[in-house]
Order: structure tokens, then sequence, then C-alpha cells
């Protein structure tokens, strides 16, 4: 009887955990979508093209972000703060995780080190991994 309990106990908070993380991606998968979609250009032109980042590479770095975390590319904005406004969790972190390992593979391969504490937005990932700044 004390094990059934247990049992809907346990079954009952993964329940709660699965519906919270659910609610937060729907919150956030909703406020992306309220958001005007830009096109590749116009992420390059208004936001990268004036600190001379080569063109191809903040695009391949900005689709990277959003095919990992599973945001639209054309809503993302570089103030997007990870954990927060995309890449959200409650309790585990995957999609983040899968990133993290992504920004040290492209550093290694570049030869660059990076501090991943110290990349909280879209542009910090940009700007670390296509300029390769050791800040």
């Amino acid at each position: 009887m004390e094990l059934w309990i247990f049992l809907t106990i346990v079954v009952l908070l993964i329940s709660l955990g699965l519906i919270v993380r659910a609610t937060k991606k729907r919150n956030i998968d909703t406020a992306l979508a309220a958001r005007e979609a830009l096109t590749d250009e116009e992420i390059y032109r208004r936001f990268y093209a004036s600190l001379g980042l080569n063109k191809t590479e903040v695009i391949e770095l900005w689709h990277e972000i959003a095919e990992i975390l599973r945001v639209p590319a054309e809503r993302m904005r570089p103030s997007d703060k990870f954990g927060k406004d995309i890449g959200t969790y409650w309790i585990t972190s995957e999609e983040l995780d899968i990133l993290s390992t992504a920004a040290q593979q492209r550093a290694k391969l570049r030869g660059l080190t990076i501090d991943l504490a110290s990349i909280k937005t879209v542009d910090d990932y940009v700007k670390r991994l296509a300029r390769g700044l050791d800040i």
C-alpha cells in the first residue's frame, strides 16, 4: 500500500514537471511569434554588418542557435537571453547543454578560448565565436 502511494506521488511530480516545462515552452513560442520576422540579410545588416563580422559565419552561428534550441531563427534577437528568452528549461537543460558543447567544439576547432559562463545572450554567442574574442 505504501509503495502505491509513493509511486502515485512520483507520477504526479513527473507530470507536474512536464506540464511546467511545456507551459514555459509555449509561452516562449508565443512571445517569439509576436515578433517581426527578419531575413538573414536583415539580421546581419541590422546587428552585425557594422562590426565587420563575416556574414556567412554570423548567419551560420545564428542558425546553429535556432536549430539546437528549436526556435525560429527569423524571430530571435541578439538580446535574447539563454535560459530565459530562449532555451528555457525546468529541471533539465538538454538543449542548452548541446549548445554549450557546440560552442566548445567550434572554439576548439578555431583555437579559441571561451568562457561559456560569460555567454548569456545570442549576441554574446555570435560575437565570441564569429570574432574569436577572448572575453
